[in-house]
Formats: structure tokens, C-alpha cells, sequence
């Protein structure tokens, strides 16, 4: 029933005698969710995106899934449209997962820093922020693991994306201090979506644990091999996009990030 939707041929089905019971979930930079009773839900990628869009949508999907994060992946495939349109591209089966609604508590935060933590020790998820956060069994978990990458940081632009590999820099320094880099970038991002309040605060309170676990390592020779000019560029110079909109606060700033969310 998803895919009737998704395909625009509900029509077709209804003719049928067919009572096609599902709707639209969300829509992001690279796909469309539709959603199919209780516990189904399909995530379409058209052929217009590029090729790695839909390989990384598919593993990436699926090594979150191995962690125990996101939801749980059914299958996956091509879809080929010959009736009522000419869509193709790739469909993933996963688990629907509740929206987050209104109420936050404390063990929500932590559930959330949770699964960057556990995310950290295979990539960067890239995009964390509440959008991308729904409730399985009532608790919080990440979805959404399009640009997830092991060395990279990216951000989406369009159907493309701007990126820095950091696998030069990380990888001499081994699994515990790239783990933490990684959380610590997934992190400042989460922020720069966050109003001040419970979560910030205690996402900030861990930013200032891993600063302390990551100044010598890595941001000091980060900022010694960087060229200057780059920091002020994407993805190290980002834009806070709450309360302070349009503000744009250094990746090495905690400061500012701190600043940026002053009213």
C-alpha cells in the first residue's frame, strides 16, 4: 500500500476493489517515507539522485540497524513503474517508528546521546538533530543515516554534498579518539538546531567532556595543519540555526555555541 501511494496509482488499486490504507511520512534531501499500517514504512530514492545516494542510504541503513539503532531493516530492492508512470529507483522496507511528539525528559537526552555515542564507534551520522530522531517502544533513537560516513563530515547541499576527510588526521590517533571526534562533531551539529533548554544544556555539558579528552590530540594539531581560511568554511564555520538564525559559530568554538544560543 506505501508503494501504491508513493507511485501515485491508488486509482488503479481502488479499481480493484482495493482499500489502499497508507500516507506520507516525511520527505528528505535525497527520499521520500511513506508509511503502511502500524509497522511498515518504505523509503523511496529516485533514479535522479545520484549513485552513491542509494548505496549509502541502503548500507548505511543497514549497519545502524547491526547497532541496534534507527529501525530495523526488512529488505531492500529496486522499484521499476510500468503503470500509471515511469518511475525507478530503490525502496527500503523498514520499521515505522512513532513521531517524538511534544514531551522530553531527561532519560530521552540521554537516549540520544546514547546512540551518537554507539554510532561514534563506526562513523558520523552527519545530520543528527530532532527531525531526524523518532520513539521505538517509547524511546528516542536516530534515523536517517543518508550521509553517514566513517572518516568523513559532510553537508547536504542539494542533491550533492560538501565534505573533509579526516581519516589522515584521525586514524594514527586510534579508535578511542576518533570515536570521541566523531561524537563530538555530531554533537555541535545537534546543538546549532536546539533551543536552549534541558537538551542543549546537557548536550553542551558532554561537549565540554569530550573537549577535555580531545584539545591535545586532535584540535590542536587540527588547527596547526588546517589552512586558516578553511575553518571559516564549511563544514568547520556552521550556521546555528536556532534561536540565534543565521549566526555562524566555529566547529572549535564552544563559546560561541554557547553564545549563539544566548537570547
Amino acid at each position: 500500500h506505501a508503494l501504491i501511494v508513493a507511485l501515485d496509482i491508488v486509482r488503479y488499486a481502488e479499481k480493484s476493489g482495493e482499500v489502499v490504507e497508507a500516507d506520507e511520512l516525511g520527505e528528505g534531501s535525497y527520499a521520500r517515507v511513506f508509511g503502511s499500517g502500524p509497522d511498515l514504512a518504505v523509503k523511496l530514492i529516485s533514479e535522479r539522485e545520484r549513485p552513491w545516494v542509494h548505496k549509502a542510504a541502503v548500507e548505511n541503513s543497514l549497519k545502524a540497524d547491526r547497532l541496534g539503532i534507527g529501525p530495523r531493516i526488512f529488505g531492500y530492492g529496486t522499484v521499476v513503474q510500468t503503470l500509471g508512470g515511469h518511475f525507478r529507483g530503490t525502496a527500503l522496507l523498514l520499521e515505522r517508528l512513532a513521531p517524538l511528539g511534544q514531551s522530553w525528559t531527561k532519560a530521552d537526552s540521554e537516549s540520544v546521546l546514547a546512540d551518537v555515542a554507539l554510532l561514534s564507534t563506526i562513523g558520523f551520522h552527519n545530520d543528527v538533530k530532532l527531525p531526524n530522531v523518532l520513539r521505538r517502544a517509547g524511546r528516542p533513537t536516530l534515523i536517517d543515516f543518508d550521509l553517514m560516513s566513517q572518516w568523513s563530515c559532510k553537508v547536504a547541499v542539494t542533491s550533492s554534498c560538501i565534505e573533509h576527510d579526516f581519516q589522515t588526521l584521525l586514524e594514527p590517533l586510534g579508535e578511542s579518539h576518533t570515536r570521541h571526534f566523531r561524537e563530538y562533531y555530531d554533537l555541535f551539529v545537534l546543538t546549532l538546531t536546539l533551543p536552549d533548554g534541558e537538551l542543549y544544556r546537557r548536550v553542551l555539558e558532554r561537549l565540554v567532556e569530550l573537549w577535555s579528552l580531545l584539545e591535545g590530540a586532535v584540535f590542536r594539531p587540527l588547527m596547526e595543519t588546517v589552512d586558516p581560511e578553511k575553518l571559516t568554511e564549511i563544514p568547520f564555520e556552521v550556521l546555528c540555526r536556532t534561536p540565534m538564525e543565521g549566526v555562524s559559530v566555529c566547529l572549535l568554538d564552544l563559546r560561541g555555541n554557547l553564545y549563539g544560543h544566548s537570547e
